[in-house]
């Protein structure tokens, strides 16, 4: 008699936190060395996650800059590994109000090959609190952060660091 046993597929969840392109050294010029140097770093570092380390799950905040940088990296990770999935970590409906068309066009390619939405509040305002509860929502839901920090900044991304710190989470900081 053969037996079968059926096994869950273990998820293991990453969060990217990060800086906004002002924060960036190469701000919004992605034709900078810099930050083709930061998206391979980013590259090697998530592709070695879901090689060496069995991450499947990614969550992004969405934000210009890092959080978007590191979901397109996802999806193009997706093409060589197509099991792992990338979920937008919304704060809320208004988030992209005051955002440039490119960048809002930016931002709903992403969404449109995600593999799940999650809008952390339904508001239609625009609210720094979203923010925060987003960037709880996502270190809560993960095992480890990916955090693309310049140390002795201050803001959003020390604060999800020093959370997910407090919550004995693994954080491997790329700086930019």
């Amino acid at each position: 008699m053969i037996e079968i046993i059926e096994t869950e597929e273990k998820i293991k969840t990453c969060c990217f936190t990060g800086h906004r392109p002002k924060a960036l050294p190469w701000d919004s010029d992605e034709s900078d060395t810099r930050c083709g140097a930061f998206k391979s770093k980013v590259k090697f570092t998530v592709e070695n996650l879901i090689v060496e380390r069995g991450y499947n799950k990614f969550i992004s905040g969405m934000a210009m800059g890092a959080d978007t940088i590191c979901a397109e990296i996802v999806l193009m990770l997706k093409n060589i590994y197509p099991y792992i999935k990338l979920e937008c970590a919304v704060p809320n409906h208004a988030f992209t109000d005051n955002w440039a068309v490119e960048d809002i066009r930016r931002y709903s390619s992403i969404l449109t090959r995600a593999d799940r939405i999650k809008f952390v509040s339904d508001s239609r305002i625009y609210s720094k609190r979203d923010l925060m509860l987003r960037n709880i929502y996502m270190v809560d839901s993960s095992e480890l952060v990916i955090a693309a920090y310049i140390d002795g900044e201050t803001g959003g991304t020390k604060n999800t660091i020093d959370y997910a710190e407090y919550r004995h989470k693994e954080v491997i900081v790329i700086e930019p």
